[in-house]
């Protein structure tokens, strides 16, 4: 991959409502990457909201559920570097590129991404994590506005009422009283671990693919991991949900784990919407299974009119804003840039998310 430093290279960028092309070359130029000609592509319209329609679509169906970028079919046909963000990556587009060496996405998820059709062609695809830092903030924020009432307390006064008692003042606790229980330990989770820790507050977590050495290596070695994700639900007196969207997760999270958790405990989600079951936690939180809960996703966004979690005093919504800032999403490209000279220059492979199912070349 070295002549990638030292020869011109063709590279297509595809940019959407979020992130610019325009920063997308900058990024690149700015980089190590011997740029030559840099084609620039739109997916979609600037309106966020019709991203946000796409995003889901590709979240649940995959780089095929929705149209490529116009242009792409021609401006592919000779790249060898393809940088997008959400805009999909099919393996019918893959096929049209026959020089393609390398792929760069600016986003951790990879549903826009064939990953099976890069790989039979040896293409790296490498990715960043670019919204852990803003995610794990949020949740932690979600923790303290829930269990304390301060979003609750804020909407009553503009309401014109005074109230000083709320649904949760018989077991009000400060955040280090509570137990945390992390759902998942990818980056969104270590960040929140992070946090969490330094304001000592206690916590327990299950993920299968994680590893004590890892934690480790992240100063969490204090974190206790459950045998299950059922005992983690049943302990923990906040359950902060950090796991993948997968065919197998979708709609994993419902009575089942609802059912095993404290009246006392708390719910929330900035990961996925698919994740859960929304109905079933309406349902858990009309019949007190637990305190409360504090929701960035939905299973389907705008959250429905009629939603029984619109009336409920007990629950904290936003509008899957969770990773969204000025230094996050925007900016992406340059901190996946940042990655890719390290993979390039130095051979630093954790950002390639393919990398046991190719052959790097030299």
């Amino acid at each position: 991959m070295k002549d990638i430093l030292q020869t011109p290279q063709k590279i297509v960028v595809v940019g959407d409502a979020f992130v610019s092309p325009d920063t997308m070359a900058q990024a690149l130029r700015e980089s190590a990457v011997c740029c030559g000609e840099i084609v620039k592509c739109f997916w979609g319209t600037p309106d966020k909201q019709e991203f946000t329609a796409r995003q889901l679509k590709l979240e649940r169906g995959g780089p095929e559920a929705v149209p490529y970028a116009e242009g792409l079919d021609e401006a592919i046909a000779d790249a060898d570097i393809l940088l997008t963000h959400f805009g999909p990556a099919p393996r019918a587009l893959l096929d049209k590129a026959p020089k393609l060496r390398l792929i760069l996405t600016c986003r951790g998820g990879m549903e826009h991404i064939d990953l099976k059709a890069a790989s039979e062609r040896n293409i790296p695809v490498l990715n960043v994590i670019r919204n852990a830092e803003p995610v794990a903030d949020f949740a932690l924020g979600m923790m303290l506005c829930l269990t304390r009432d301060i979003a609750l307390s804020h909407a009553r006064i503009k309401q014109g009422e005074w109230m000083k008692s709320f649904y949760n003042s018989d077991f009000l606790m400060t955040l280090n009283s509570h137990l945390v229980g992390l759902a998942g330990l990818g980056n969104v989770g270590v960040a929140l671990a992070r946090r969490l820790k330094a304001l000592g507050v206690p916590m327990i977590a299950f993920d299968a693919y994680t590893s004590r050495e890892r934690l480790e290596k992240a100063g969490l070695d204090g974190i206790e991991l459950t045998g299950s994700l059922e005992e983690l639900f049943e302990r923990a007196d906040i359950v902060s949900l950090h796991l993948r969207l997968t065919p197998e997760t979708e709609h994993m999270i419902g009575e089942t784990y609802f059912s095993r958790m404290k009246k006392t405990a708390y719910f929330i989600n900035t990961a996925r919407g698919g994740l859960v079951d929304q109905q079933a936690l309406a349902d858990a939180l009309a019949r007190g299974c637990m305190a409360g809960a504090a929701l960035d996703v939905y299973d389907a966004e705008p959250l429905e009119a009629d939603s029984p979690l619109l009336r409920m005093d007990n629950v904290l919504l936003t509008p899957h804003i969770a990773g969204t800032t000025v230094d996050a999403i925007p900016k992406s490209p340059f901190m996946l840039m940042r990655e890719a000279d390290r993979f390039l220059r130095d051979g630093v492979t954790d950002r390639v998310v393919n990398h046991g199912q190719i052959t790097l070349p030299v």
